[in-house]
């Protein structure tokens, strides 16, 4: 199954190459882009003009702003020689400040988009208002370096409008209590079996050892956090696949019904939380030291164990990232990215003018730019105690790192360091090893705007559907029921839509 996955990976791959170089070749005999790269003209390097002004529209995470009176904003501005001026915008209303923005015509130098797929983004593209980047990116040592599998995801018609947030491909996977698998002598579980049978020991065999029954086997919440993972395990797609030419929902896929069966078994015998319908956030059910395990990004991993530690000292955590099934090791794979950096052409109106902000992205992607945005400047922001990263306490520094804001500004991570222990650690490695057998959503590349303008009202005729039948509220006639409302009430053009966009796709 390893070398199907490549497979599939490879001729996405293999499209969008082919298509930077088609896109450079039209670019190139229509003069758009000279053979100079941006680094090499005076607007890109502030020349005689001086540092190049440009603005930058993000989310906050945080009540107060990055400073700019900082010696972090300070080297920002000196390594990509730009007079800088950051609009933080509460992450709360971002959405929709980002939609009256974008209406309004009036706009900062780049904006950040953390869903490119939305209807007005989407429009706004194909009416000519952002620039194409895809063509410019070879002329620049990083963004060259850009994942052509993550740039496929972010495309519109099969055109790159911005530079993407990169992220980790594939990073799901399994959160264990390893000193309850040491309490009962069990391994960590290979196959969806072994897991079955540690899920069953943990809620049944007192791993804790305090003589009561008063835990259990896995942490479930109402948005589920493992059924992706569960799903592609049990042989599933990841949200889509194609199909006899066609592409088809994993909600239509036989690995579906036999996914929710196999939780339906373990809420039957209470091996999961009886009320995950209800429970907002299930690492919170970790977190009091009552469960056993937990399938989310595994970035959790570290936080859960620092919280279970305050219940119980001697605990401790471990991961596994992916458990065999009917078609062997396999992780659901992501976009690779978190949102991306568009260019309106009404604010950036010359070609010498992009090269300029293109340049500012490829120089915040050199080694020491990435890790200053998402790490801080060591002495500053944190300091280094047995390799271990230690955040700073000092209200001032942590001002001037925006409390972790600046990372917004950071757009490729492949050359960030990793600090921390044994867990980050092992973190890196797995997420490493779920991007060698991760599944792709083959709709990533693809847009269909019924699914864009109710995708979400959709998506919860199935939601519900499959909680209730995991709770024995609903047989498979009312599965197939469910199934057949949201076929009639709008998947079916979402079907035809994703298709037709794929269809057109292979003809190029």
């Amino acid at each position: 199954m390893k070398k199907t996955n490549k497979q599939v990976w490879m001729k996405s791959a293999t499209a969008i190459s082919a298509m930077a170089v088609m896109a450079g070749v039209l670019a190139g005999c229509g003069g758009g882009n000279s053979s100079k790269s941006a680094a090499g003209t005076d607007a890109g390097k502030g020349g005689a003009q001086g540092p190049y002004k440009m603005s930058i529209m993000l989310p906050s995470y945080n009540p107060e702003p990055m400073s700019t009176d900082g010696e972090l904003f300070k080297r920002l501005q000196e390594k990509t020689n730009t007079d800088l001026k950051l609009t933080w915008v509460p992450s709360s209303t971002y959405e929709d400040k980002l939609s009256s923005t974008v209406a309004s015509g009036e706009l900062p130098s780049v904006i950040t988009v953390l869903n490119q797929k939305l209807p007005y983004i989407v429009n706004s593209a194909r009416a000519g208002m952002f620039w194409e980047v895809g063509p410019y990116l070879k002329d620049y040592p990083n963004l060259s370096k850009m994942n052509p599998l993550a740039l496929e995801a972010v495309s519109i018609d099969g055109k790159i409008y911005g530079i993407y947030r990169e992220r980790d491909l594939a990073k799901d996977g399994i959160m264990l209590r390893k000193d309850w698998l040491d309490n009962l002598g069990l391994k960590e579980p290979k196959t969806i079996d072994e897991f079955y049978n540690v899920l069953k020991a943990f809620a049944q065999n007192d791993p804790d050892k305090n003589g009561k029954a008063d835990t259990v086997g896995l942490v479930e919440q109402q948005v589920t956090a493992a059924w992706r993972s569960m799903l592609v395990w049990h042989g599933g797609p990841v949200d889509w696949e194609v199909k006899d030419g066609k592409m088809s929902p994993a909600a239509l896929s036989p690995a579906y019904l036999e996914t929710m069966k196999f939780y339906k078994k373990l809420y039957a015998e209470k091996l999961i939380n009886q009320d995950f319908a209800v429970v907002k956030d299930g690492r919170q059910v970790m977190n009091k030291g009552k469960a056993g395990a937990w399938i989310a990004n595994m970035n959790d991993g570290q936080g859960i164990e620092e919280a279970i530690k305050k219940v119980e000292p001697t605990a401790s955590l471990t991961m596994v990232n992916a458990l065999e099934g009917p078609k062997g090791l396999r992780s659901v794979g992501g976009t690779g990215s978190y949102g991306m950096f568009m260019i309106p052409k009404t604010t950036v109106k010359t070609e010498a003018e992009l090269k300029a902000v293109l340049n500012f992205f490829d120089k915040i992607s050199d080694e020491d730019m990435q890790n200053m945005l998402i790490n801080g400047i060591e002495g500053r922001q944190y300091t280094l105690e047995n390799g271990q990263y230690k955040k700073t306490a000092d209200p001032k520094m942590l001002v001037e790192f925006g409390s972790g804001d600046a990372s917004q500004l950071a757009a490729l991570r492949d050359k960030l360091k990793s600090y921390g222990g044994p867990l980050f650690q092992l973190r890196d490695k797995l997420y490493k090893a779920n991007a060698e057998i991760a599944v792709p959503n083959p709709t990533n590349a693809y847009i269909s705007n019924t699914y864009s303008e109710r995708g979400k009202e959709l998506d919860k005729i199935i939601d519900d559907a499959r909680t209730k039948f995991i709770m024995g509220q609903l047989d498979e006639a009312g599965w197939n029921s469910a199934v057949n409302k949201w076929l009639q009430d709008g998947g079916s053009k979402i079907i035809e839509e994703y298709t037709d966009s794929y269809n057109k796709s292979q003809k190029k």
